[in-house]
């Protein structure tokens, strides 16, 4: 139930800089400050209410001024932290047009009333019209005095199969009104924003005056009174529902809502930065995070923290097949492994039944559910472990090869060396001591371990905060220094900075996670100096192993592959393909080289911080960037040590990282 608000109400408001939210005239409006930020938004044809006294004067159904009403553009802008929306139809009065001209005698060339409304009946319409710009004055005047400047995302929606557009874009930007020389850039920035994501297979593209200009009574006020409030009127296509049946399509408007509301939060941050002081908006703290998601967030935690797929997916008979192959090169390992404590079933069940729908924010709500897919999908994964069907899961889960990764790792492994091999003379006790030191060293709360029962050399242990070494590995010094950067400077930082987070999302991690950790961690390896042409061939063969497979060679022929390779051991050639074929086919080592390349690519333009709160995906990274910006999610914690990282890159590793496409 909405608090009815008043004028004296919202003035006391903006006066105690106070968060306030209630509806406004008599339910004619409903406004949301839930903290002072300089950008608003607003859905003035969003309503569809009429008052009951002129149901009898309406020469229009309610259904025929639905078709010219901006139905869910007040959903669109829900998120926001400055919300003014209309809840009465613009049909009774308009809060578009100049309140001479606010109440239709013809709309659209059909007549809207059965007789000409009398004076009386037109007062409470008018009254409503002025109280919307009181307090749009109020709230823009008190923003201007706080920020200096302030921008106001007007947000509508227009048909275009019923109008037969020559050309409609599904964001049309009017901006006539617009000193566009002096606000150029964020009208650009709100374009490049919006434009190029497909959603639902429709291609999202803006253009600026094509359809509306941007001539509505909201802007002509605003820049009137306001000489440092810019307005961009958003017309968006109705994409998202028939507009002959009014029936919405729910995953369309899903993305579109996403796509949109990350637009103007990456907007409203390039506006804040270049047209505001430096003074920043409050960010909300954890007590105020929505308590639905604090709800969702902890269920889906309880529901899916112990569903690790290397516990499981990692033979717990290693040592044993291994003896047992090497006397006998054509012999198939038979790998065991750990019983699932899950019923995969109930597990589902469970996972689907998590209220998502409750959550308003469409790119909080929007995250969850592909992370609540992405775990569907993982116990699918892990319930085949070591059965037919595993393969074809990790296909889903992981994906394979493309020709491009395919010819990436084939270019690498024709690579000249140009420097000799570092040798492997470090057994793993003395590598523990070193790992060991680099922990104390970065002051962070883990330790390391040696284990028997993980392939690779080391790996992090998420639940523990623990760091495992392999225990019959041997390493360079080179190598122990590449996984310091890898596993303690990538992987246990973004565990321990999850764990920092008021959600605990990022510890169980988003779709796309082991791509972007495996990338982070290569990165990081190359960055501090670490990453030698041995370690890119390496990564290569696991390109090479995973395609050798999946066409469908043996254990032994991929085995005996690897084992001609001049610069790994032959007991690292026998880890590298129970990698591959543990599980039943495992593709996962594929994603090491993609990661890496794409992780180089974005480094090039843009920074890399907000990848490092938790186990995160490359392709959410505007995501994150919202999250933080509303302070729903915090920045990390703890950051790679860069102190030491060389400013130049051998000329040589640094062409072949470039060619990689």
């Amino acid at each position: 139930m909405h608090t009815h608000l008043t004028e004296q109400d919202i003035a006391a408001a903006l006066a105690a800089q106070r968060p306030i939210e209630g509806i406004v005239a008599d339910g004619g409006f409903y406004l949301s400050i839930r903290e002072y930020v300089p950008y608003v938004a607003t859905a003035v044809h969003a309503g569809h209410r009429t008052r009951a006294e002129l149901d009898a004067y309406f020469a229009l159904s309610a259904d025929d001024r639905y078709k010219e009403e901006d139905p869910y553009t007040d959903a669109f802008i829900e998120a926001m932290p400055i919300r003014l929306v209309a809840r009465d139809s613009r049909y009774e009065y308009d809060l578009n047009r100049a309140p001479d001209a606010c109440i239709y005698d013809t709309a659209w060339g059909q007549t809207v009333w059965q007789q000409p409304l009398s004076d009386a009946l037109k007062a409470p319409a008018l009254a409503k019209h002025a109280q919307y710009y009181r307090v749009l004055h109020m709230l823009l005047e008190r923003l201007e005095t706080l920020f200096g400047a302030c921008l106001l995302f007007d947000i509508h929606s227009y048909n275009w199969q019923i109008r037969h557009h020559h050309y409609a874009p599904v964001v049309n930007l009017g901006t006539a009104q617009v000193d566009t020389l002096r606000w150029r850039p964020i009208i650009d920035g709100f374009k490049k924003a919006i434009s190029g994501k497909a959603v639902a297979n429709i291609a999202v593209d803006c253009a600026e005056n094509t359809v509306f200009q941007g001539l509505g009574y909201q802007a002509n006020y605003i820049q009137s009174h306001f000489s440092n409030t810019l307005v961009l009127a958003t017309e968006l296509k109705k994409v998202f529902m028939d507009e002959r049946s009014d029936e919405l399509f729910p995953l369309v408007f899903e993305k579109l809502q996403r796509n949109l509301h990350i637009a103007m939060t990456k907007t409203a941050r390039l506006f804040v930065h270049s047209y505001t002081p430096k003074r920043k908006p409050r960010k909300p703290t954890e007590s105020r995070l929505d308590p639905n998601l604090l709800e969702l967030d902890s269920q889906l935690y309880r529901l899916a923290k112990n569903l690790d797929t290397l516990h499981y997916v990692n033979p717990i008979n290693i040592a044993q097949e291994k003896r047992r192959f090497f006397a006998r090169r054509d012999y198939q390992p038979n790998f065991s492994y750990r019983p699932l404590k899950i019923d995969p079933y109930e597990f589902k069940e469970r996972l689907y039944r998590l209220p998502v729908s409750q959550l308003s924010d469409p790119v909080v709500k929007d995250l969850y559910r592909k992370v609540i897919d992405n775990y569907a999908t993982k116990i699918e994964l892990i319930t085949q472990i070591g059965r037919e069907q595993f393969l074809y899961n990790s296909l889903r889960y992981y994906g394979e090869p493309s020709s491009t990764d395919i010819a990436n790792a084939t270019f690498l492994l024709h690579a000249l060396e140009t420097e000799p091999l570092p040798p492997k003379n470090i057994d793993a006790k003395t590598a523990l001591l070193h790992f060991n030191a680099a922990i104390e060293r970065l002051q962070i709360p883990c330790k390391a371990s040696l284990s028997t029962k993980i392939v690779s050399k080391a790996m992090v242990d998420n639940s523990k905060k623990l760091l495992l070494i392999n225990s019959s590995a041997m390493f360079s010094q080179l190598d122990i220094d590449a996984l310091i950067e890898h596993e303690i400077g990538v992987h246990l930082l973004t565990t321990l900075n999850a764990e920092a987070q008021p959600l605990k999302v990022l510890h169980l991690g988003f779709p796309g996670n082991t791509y972007t950790q495996e990338g982070l961690a290569i990165y990081r390896e190359l960055c501090s100096g670490n990453l030698n042409l041995t370690r890119l061939k390496v990564l290569a063969l696991r390109v090479i192993a995973i395609d050798m497979m999946l066409k469908g060679e043996s254990f032994a022929q991929v085995f005996q592959y690897l084992d001609a390779a001049p610069f790994i051991t032959t007991s690292e050639a026998f880890a590298l393909t129970t990698r591959v074929f543990r599980g039943g086919g495992f593709t996962k080592d594929f994603l090491y080289l993609r990661g890496f390349r794409d992780i180089v690519k974005l480094a090039s333009n843009r920074r890399l911080d907000n990848l490092y709160l938790g186990k995160t995906g490359l392709a959410l990274l505007d995501t994150l960037d919202t999250l933080v910006e509303q302070g729903v999610l915090q920045k990390p914690k703890y950051l790679p040590d860069t102190s030491q990282d060389p400013r130049v890159q051998p000329a040589v590793l640094s062409y072949l990282i470039q060619s990689i496409k």
